[in-house]
């Protein structure tokens, strides 16, 4: 039995009470720089593409999504959707970093016309939104969308202490470069070759995303919505779903009915989740009910694009399986979560997803389930209060 003990029970992550394995203000300041790494295929020592290179794809006509190839590179890059109609385009997730939002300007001036109308944030993580301020700069008339819950976390509480934790980057690098090369992990466990390697080139990554870092952006969302709303873009009608807490407590996802192609936003990440501030109870529901839509195309938040429903109910059942024992674990002194038989399936014998698969999933979710079974899910992503009159729903149906 591989069990994970709640002691980030007691070390409350500055975030969004995500518990870090290692209990370290260094790599505390890590998960608050960008908070999540995407789980992917081992990485080669050497990739030819840039750190924030994307490529495109067109998966229905007039509708394309960028992704970078390396899913596992540090940092995290987001997909991005782009929905081309008569009228105007929509964009979903338009970047975390500069760069990335560079590139989507660049796509759609190459494939239309037509001015971006919509700019879409699936929730608050800065990987999806912190880059898009070119398309805005762009096209300032458009409209920025994203749920009542994003707006507040963008406007201050988890967003001001993600860039708290950013001021301490360097340091940070610092402590993962010097555990690379102990072949030393922070909580004392020995690095595979392979591990050394994926932080070996993270760690050489890191002038580039240091100069990306200093550009990015929040912006102030103009429109904000709390339940599912249609937006016509002239023969193309997006919906932009919203069923509930997941991965945030303001997950919109994007779906095309007509075209049958569904972007998930981090609700739906590959080839392994993240946990942090997450509420896997209702997560699952949420996972579930997009299963059940007709998608011949599948957007993860990160990952490649999928064609069936299969892995969304891989990951229903892995949520529903944590809530179960945080249910009835809340009480115990010392609950422990057994992963071992979900560790398996999503990470196989590959060391670095299983190392990311522990650090991001495992632990944070504990924390996130254990809170939302005691009913203190307001723990898991803390506000300290945005403006009142800057969340409020404008609308409740988009134009």
């Amino acid at each position: 039995m591989r069990a994970v003990e709640p002691a980030m029970l007691s070390r409350v992550d500055a975030v969004s009470n995500n518990g870090t394995p290692f209990g370290t203000t260094l790599m505390r300041n890590l998960l608050l720089s960008l908070l999540f790494i995407a789980a992917g295929a081992a990485a080669p020592a050497a990739a030819e593409e840039g750190l924030f290179d994307l490529s495109w794809r067109e998966v229905a006509k007039g509708v394309f999504v960028g992704g970078r190839e390396d899913a596992l590179r540090y940092p995290v890059v987001a997909n991005t959707t782009i929905v081309i109609g008569r009228r105007g385009v929509l964009v979903f997730d338009g970047g975390g970093y500069a760069s990335q939002g560079e590139q989507v300007l660049e796509k759609i001036r190459a494939e239309t016309k037509k001015p971006v109308t919509h700019l879409v944030i699936s929730h608050w993580h800065g990987d999806h939104h912190r880059g898009a301020f070119p398309i805005i700069e762009a096209f300032p008339e458009a409209e920025i969308i994203t749920h009542r819950f994003t707006c507040a976390a963008m406007a201050d509480g988890p967003e001001r202490r993600v860039e708290e934790g950013e001021a301490q980057l360097e340091a940070t690098y610092d402590a993962v470069k010097d555990a690379a090369e102990k072949g030393v992990w922070f909580d004392g466990s020995t690095l595979s070759d392979e591990e050394k390697d994926y932080f070996e080139r993270m760690v050489a990554d890191f002038p580039t995303y240091q100069a990306d870092l200093a550009r990015m952006k929040v912006m102030t969302p103009t429109r904000v919505i709390d339940e599912t709303s249609v937006i016509d873009l002239g023969g193309k009608k997006a919906t932009l779903l919203y069923m509930g807490p997941a991965n945030t407590a303001g997950d919109i996802a994007l779906y095309l009915p007509k075209q049958k192609v569904l972007a998930t936003g981090d609700i739906v990440v590959a080839p392994t989740p993240y946990g942090f501030g997450s509420y896997p109870r209702a997560w699952s529901a949420v996972v579930r009910r997009l299963a059940g839509l007709p998608a011949d195309v599948i957007v993860p938040g990160h990952g490649a694009i999928m064609t069936d429903a299969s892995y969304l109910e891989k990951l229903a059942a892995l949520f529903e399986r944590i809530a179960d024992q945080a249910g009835a674990l809340k009480d115990a002194e010392k609950p422990a979560f057994d992963f071992s038989a979900d560790a398996a399936v999503f990470t196989g014998d590959d060391r670095v997803k299983a190392r990311l698969f522990d650090m991001f999933f495992e632990q944070p979710i504990v924390s996130a389930a254990i809170n939302e079974a005691k009913g203190e899910t307001e723990k898991n992503e803390p506000l300290d209060g945005a403006p009142a009159d800057l969340c409020k729903p404008r609308v409740s149906e988009a134009k």
